[in-house]
């Protein structure tokens, strides 16, 4: 087999050099998790974006066409938000090109963060970036694909000891009575000097006894919900967004409304007596467990730990209600518990695509009893969106109504003026001829008492003067 020449490889080479280069589409993508949020070591997401933004704009075949930045978000899986949205965009073609500021920032599984570079986007003909880690899909050699694969799980171990180590300090904190949370239950504040010490917010907790009030009368979730919207009280996310607190869950600012899972979960939270039960949701990425609810006997519970909002006797007849209200439920429904059940495999995604609500997964009981059925419906979710636009009528007939008493208010006060000014032109004479005229009627009870009824009463209560004849 005749070689072919070195000299045409080299004309080959001048003739690919010379061609025009391509422009890539850009997506920046950016990430920082909770672990890492305050961290002074260059992660922070101003850092990251202002490092790759400069990158991007040093090199002409990269044009900048999307930013995406999942702020709050663990590396260890790839459920977040706005990389979800990216690769919807690639999908549709309108970015080619990725660029993050490190392997660790776009995952730390060393899975599925190889899946992805080695599999989802060559096949959605996608160009990779990690600037730091010199990673480059279009210039691959065999090193530095064995070096990105060594970062990679060297990145999934950290994630796991990060995950241990943490996930043992802060169960000795819980024990310990200090609040772990991100942000302190609505009613109370963070107390400045001790972060993990609750004080009770003055603006919020009188709405948190009254919601526990409402349900120790008897009242139903979705009926103290309703009350709430009607009579104003900003919601524990609205109020968070209103103080400039802005979190993955209250982006929609004013919007957000009471809603019953929010109702329930205060109305069973023993922080309102004092008492913190933390832990009542878990993950250990180190075990491989992903995130699951946990039982009320796995919580970790200390009492005690700051001032209640409400009495042990108000909770106590809270509870009662409760637990009545549910045992009632299973008395209805909890006979069918021995049926199979299942979970809805699509989560938040199905929406319809007219009002956004979102489509559930909904379990019926065949007539006898025997089979259970699960199917999506999205009545449920209407039900929810029909409750809140009777609150917003009913709201707007109350103001409308007010409004219509204040002009017809200024309407009467306008005639009542007119006739006063037209009455004080008049002689004393002329003034009782028209007196006469303007009498609609006499009732005569005895010679000592006889009524007048003027056809223009408000006009002589207000100005009695008018009256003496």
């Amino acid at each position: 087999m005749a070689r072919s020449s070195r000299k045409n490889k080299g004309d080959v080479a001048t003739q690919q050099s010379a061609e025009p280069q391509s422009i890539y589409r850009t997506a920046i993508y950016a990430r920082l998790s909770v672990e890492d949020n305050g961290k002074e070591d260059g992660d922070s997401l101003e850092n990251q974006i202002e490092f790759l933004e400069e990158y991007v704009d040093n090199r002409p075949y990269l044009v900048q066409t999307a930013l995406f930045v999942d702020n709050g978000y663990t590396g260890t899986d790839f459920m977040r938000p706005e990389f979800s949205r990216m690769i919807q965009e690639a999908q549709v073609g309108k970015i080619d090109c990725v660029v993050v500021k490190d392997l660790s920032r776009l995952g730390r599984n060393y899975i599925e963060t190889g899946n992805f570079i080695e599999k989802v986007f060559p096949f959605l003909k996608l160009r990779f970036i990690a600037v730091n880690d010199n990673y480059d899909t279009a210039h691959l050699d065999s090193s530095t694909e064995l070096g990105a694969s060594l970062k990679n799980i060297i990145n999934d171990y950290y994630a796991k000891d990060i995950s241990h180590k943490s996930g043992s300090a802060l169960k000795a904190k819980r024990l310990r009575g200090d609040y772990i949370g991100n942000y302190a239950p609505h009613g109370y504040l963070k107390d400045p000097a001790n972060k993990s010490h609750l004080l009770i917010d003055p603006e919020a907790a009188p709405v948190i006894r009254h919601l526990f009030e409402l349900r120790a009368d008897g009242n139903g979730i979705s009926t103290i919900t309703r009350i709430l919207n009607a009579e104003g009280y900003p919601s524990p996310g609205r109020l968070r967004f209103e103080r400039g607190i802005i979190t993955n869950n209250n982006k929609k600012g004013a919007e957000l409304r009471w809603n019953r899972h929010v109702t329930k979960d205060i109305l069973s939270n023993v922080a309102y007596i004092g008492h913190l039960a933390q832990g009542r949701s878990a993950s250990c990425y180190y075990q491989g467990i992903p995130f699951h609810r946990t039982s009320p006997a796995e919580w970790d519970v200390a009492k005690h730990t700051h001032e209640p909002i409400i009495s042990l006797e108000l909770w106590e007849k809270v509870q009662a209600v409760n637990n009545e209200r549910q045992n009632s439920y299973q008395r209805d429904c909890g006979k069918y518990d021995y049926l199979p059940k299942c979970s809805n495999p699509y989560g938040k995604k199905l929406i319809c695509a007219d009002c956004g609500a979102v489509i559930k997964l909904v379990r019926s009981i065949a007539k006898g009893g025997k089979k259970a059925y699960a199917f999506l419906s999205i009545k449920a979710s209407i039900m929810d969106k029909v409750a809140q636009l009777e609150d917003e009528k009913a709201t707007l007939e109350k103001q409308m109504t007010l409004n219509q008493q204040t002009l017809t208010s200024a309407e009467q006060g306008i005639a009542a003026a007119a006739l006063i000014a037209d009455n004080a032109s008049k002689s004393d004479d002329e003034l009782r001829k028209q007196m006469y005229v303007d009498i609609e009627r006499v009732l005569v009870f005895s010679n000592e008492h006889i009524e007048i009824q003027w056809k223009f009463a408000d006009v002589f209560q207000t100005n009695p003067e008018l009256c003496h004849i």
